[in-house]
């Protein structure tokens, strides 16, 4: 039996990375070799624009339209970067500033450097530790899957806030909530991927951690007030109100949301509403099972019932099953993941019409069997550089 599990992990292992070869060869080869001859086209040259609309225009303009089609043409209009309504937050701008002092494809590859060694590191704290070859098949796993090397073709500074949030349950996990509530001071850049993260820290215990984030964001919000306006905050959120109803000018897909499911209506927020409860009740329910599954289901349900995401937002679920494989499993929240997993790889290959409710369907589903299923007996263990070590539960 150990000989027939050990051939079923090597041609898992084979089979995985002639899926991530392809799901490389055709991604690189498409989209990022448009990206290298357009670099305004990626995510980040949206990025570059808007750090220098603040430095030209001023950071209280990030949100005047009328400033951010003058700098749009200003760097050759729609053949060199395309038009969007810049949603980013402020803080967003001011990370990027730095690399503004560099040509637009020079800075591009340097941002793109930071996020490969952003996702590899990811790959290295959430990676099971018992072998090799483990390790090796979690990294193939995470390349076949297109939304995670989509994300860093297009400069996503998604890789930014998963790897922090990674890095954040990795320290939850040793009980060291400081570096933790810093690293989650990154959910600044994309909060509807991770949403209910904070609220489910806080039922959980780990109330250190939210106080010190919230604390973070709090100052950050202050100088975004300061520097941008009233006005421009409210510009800001008017334009994520019309990103959240799908407006056209966002490029938004719906298939993978409630409101693409339900539709925007009285449903959706009943829904919705229901999804939180669920998920909040899973995570206290596993609270003395250690942090994994709480953060994994926190994930879930925050893609669960985000009002807007795009396709490589989708890489959030593959750190949720990460993380959560670390905790002690039932085998149908097992089965539900490597499910869900089948599904991520399939975006690659067909529409998303009939993946996006599969998705949803899975979302939900893992979140009730984490909620409904026996709790395990024995003490949650993570793996670390060393080895195998105990988590303690009172932490």
């Amino acid at each position: 039996m150990r000989a027939l599990g050990s051939y079923r992990r090597i041609l898992a292992f084979v089979l995985l990375v002639g899926l991530a070869v392809n799901q490389l060869r055709v991604t690189i080869g498409g989209a990022g070799k448009f990206i290298l001859q357009y670099p305004g086209f990626s995510d980040f040259g949206n990025y570059y624009l808007y750090a220098q609309l603040g430095l030209h225009h001023g950071w209280n303009h990030l949100y005047d339209l009328a400033a951010q089609r003058q700098e749009w043409l200003r760097y050759g209009g729609s053949d060199v970067i395309p038009w969007f309504p810049m949603i980013y937050p402020p803080p967003l701008a001011w990370v990027v500033t730095p690399f503004t002092l560099l040509p637009l494809p020079v800075a591009l590859g340097c941002w793109m450097a930071l996020l490969v060694g952003l996702t590899l590191m990811a790959w290295r704290l959430i990676a099971p530790s018992e072998s090799r070859l483990a390790r090796w098949t979690a990294l193939a796993a995470m390349l076949a899957v297109f939304p995670v090397v989509y994300a860093v073709i297009l400069g996503q500074v998604l890789i930014v806030e998963l790897a922090a949030i990674a890095a954040a349950w990795w320290f939850l996990a040793r009980g060291r909530e400081l570096p933790a509530g810093l690293l989650l001071l990154a959910l600044v850049f994309k909060p509807q991927v991770a949403i209910l993260l904070p609220v489910v820290l806080l039922v959980v215990g780990r109330w250190r951690t939210v106080v010190i984030s919230g604390a973070g964001l709090a100052v950050i919000a202050a100088v975004a007030v300061l520097t941008t306006g009233l006005d421009g905050l409210h510009e800001y959120a008017t334009r994520l109100l019309g990103a959240a109803a799908v407006a056209p000018q966002f490029l938004v897909p719906t298939q993978f949301t409630l409101a693409g499911a339900l539709g925007h209506g009285a449903v959706t927020i009943l829904a919705s509403g229901l999804a939180v409860l669920l998920t909040v009740a899973a995570a206290y329910r596993r609270r003395t099972e250690g942090v994994a599954l709480p953060v994994a289901c926190a994930l879930i349900g925050s893609l669960l019932v985000t009002p807007y995401l795009h396709w490589q937002d989708l890489a959030t679920l593959l750190l949720a099953g990460g993380i959560a494989l670390h905790a002690p499993l039932d085998r149908w929240p097992r089965r539900i993941l490597m499910a869900g997993y089948a599904v991520l790889l399939a975006t690659f290959y067909w529409e998303a019409g009939i993946l996006g409710p599969l998705l949803l369907i899975g979302e939900a589903a893992f979140v009730i069997a984490v909620l409904v299923g026996p709790m395990s007996g024995s003490p949650a263990r993570v793996s670390d550089v060393r080895g195998e070590i105990p988590l303690d539960r009172t932490a």
